[in-house]
């Protein structure tokens, strides 16, 4: 964005401030860059592909997830942490934490990470091509309200002129020394130079209007212009449209642009292939659980013998009996004992993924078909916009040198008639033709001038270049 500002910063300098607001060229681009719209979405296409680039670089980093329970258990069961079969209700808790961390994936997370920083330079770029047209855009339409101020001040003059001899003539017209036909045909003129004067300031309402337009500003709000006093040199050494082009191109966003979408599409392309390789991942858990059945003896006590059978004899058989006491085994014990550790590795290795990667893959070829394409018109857009650039300016500047001599002739001869008229050497008709021929010059050599300014303005910009002139 470098050279947008230098083209702004120098293309006018102030000499004069009025009472109320006034803007320079570079308020209005600032002010238009803020409220433009497009401007807006491309910002917030960087803003997401910032997102994107960060969410790629993530997916390097390994996962940790947490997970809880508490259940109650009814019906027949086997119990997970004791083994045995409940029949009642049965409460369990699970705890426990997992991760894991993807060692090798065919380099997809390196290449999605460089897609995604060449998607987001290509966004930068973008941003800067929307300031880049919006700037040019302003300044055309600035230069268009500085350009009818101009008209407006000569057809003043002309007001002034058929006025001041208007007043002259009804004079003689009383003296009896000129007829009232000169006197109508001067007050015809006047009439048509009032209405000139009124259709000049109409339009300059009208520019004044698209240029708030693109500045996005209420139609209604007072707002002046800074008037340069520009010098345009028609002796000035235009660069040959190669020169400028060679320049342009490795500094122009719009081919930038281009260029980081081509390389993100290489490396989305790169990333697709990544689908052919095996993947290689890490995966890792600790956990720990409660269940409600799980119990301990507290306490035995021997009851009385039993009897369980005889012996050949006829003698009885008896066994102790005991009676245990038992308790539930408490909650942090269970999660002591119950802790447990996982480590482990998979292995993936594509065989048949009903050709879903070699699908990714020839889309990804697309699209970088598209990119390299992509890239080729914007160059070509670009060459040839400075080669109509430099055709414009060279045309401008053969413009602009053929109005000055007209304007020196006109100007001679309308003081020539001026003087004749005025001696009454010469009729009204022949005076009205040459002060109308000298506004016609005037007019087209302030059109000429701002025009070449602009345009030779517009080579600057694409080579980079400062334009400064004289206040």
């Amino acid at each position: 964005m470098r050279y947008v500002f230098l083209f702004v910063i120098c293309l006018f300098t102030s000499t004069s401030y009025q009472a109320q607001e006034i803007y320079s060229l570079e308020q209005c681009i600032d002010l238009a860059w803020q409220n433009n719209l497009q401007v807006k979405q491309a910002e917030l296409s960087l803003e997401a592909s910032e997102s994107q680039l960060k969410s790629s670089k993530a997916n390097v980093l390994p996962n940790v997830n947490g997970f809880a329970s508490h259940n109650y258990n009814w019906g027949q069961r086997i119990d997970p942490f004791t083994n045995q079969f409940a029949t009642t209700r049965v409460q369990s808790n699970s705890f426990g934490l997992s991760s894991n961390v993807t060692l090798f994936d065919g380099f997809q997370n390196q290449q999605n990470i460089q897609a995604q920083q060449a998607g987001l330079e290509s966004a930068m770029y973008d941003v800067e091509t929307q300031k880049n047209n919006i700037a040019l855009n302003v300044s055309s339409a600035y230069l268009q309200v500085v350009l009818i101020e101009d008209l407006i001040i000569s057809a003043e003059q002309q007001v002034n002129i058929t006025e001041r001899q208007l007043d002259r003539i009804k004079k003689m017209v009383d003296a009896g020394a000129s007829n009232l036909g000169n006197q109508y045909e001067l007050e015809a003129q006047l009439g048509r130079d009032r209405s000139n004067l009124t259709q000049r300031r109409n339009d300059y309402q009208i520019a004044k209007l698209q240029l708030k337009q693109l500045m996005l500003v209420p139609a209604d709000e007072t707002m002046n212009l800074i008037k340069p006093q520009v010098n345009a040199d028609s002796a000035i050494r235009l660069e040959n449209a190669a020169i400028v082009y060679s320049y342009a191109e490795s500094s122009m966003p719009e081919i930038k642009s281009a260029e980081s979408s081509l390389l993100s599409s290489d490396k989305q392309l790169n990333a697709a292939k990544s689908g052919y390789y095996p993947s290689l991942i890490l995966s890792g858990s600790i956990g720990s659980g409660y269940s409600g059945l799980r119990t301990e003896v507290e306490s035995v006590t021997q009851g009385p013998d039993q009897q369980i059978g005889f012996l050949e004899t006829g003698e009885p058989v008896f066994t102790s009996t005991f009676d245990a006491a038992v308790k539930q085994v408490p909650f942090t014990t269970q999660l002591n004992d119950n802790f447990n550790q996982f480590v482990g590795l998979s292995l993936n290795v594509p065989i048949f993924n009903r050709y879903s990667v070699k699908n990714s893959v020839n889309q990804a070829k697309i699209n970088q078909s598209i990119a390299e394409l992509q890239l080729e018109q914007e160059k070509l857009g670009l060459r040839q916009r400075i080669e109509t650039a430099r055709a414009d300016a060279a045309a401008a500047r053969e413009l602009y040198k053929a109005n000055v001599e007209v304007l020196k002739s006109s100007q001679k001869s309308f003081e020539f008639a001026e003087v004749r008229f005025e001696a009454g050497a010469m009729n009204v008709t022949e005076f009205n033709t040459a002060k109308n021929n000298l506004q016609i010059a005037q007019a087209q050599l302030s059109q000429a001038r701002y025009d070449f300014i602009f345009k030779t303005g517009i080579l600057d910009f694409y080579m980079g270049k400062p334009i400064g002139f004289e206040g």
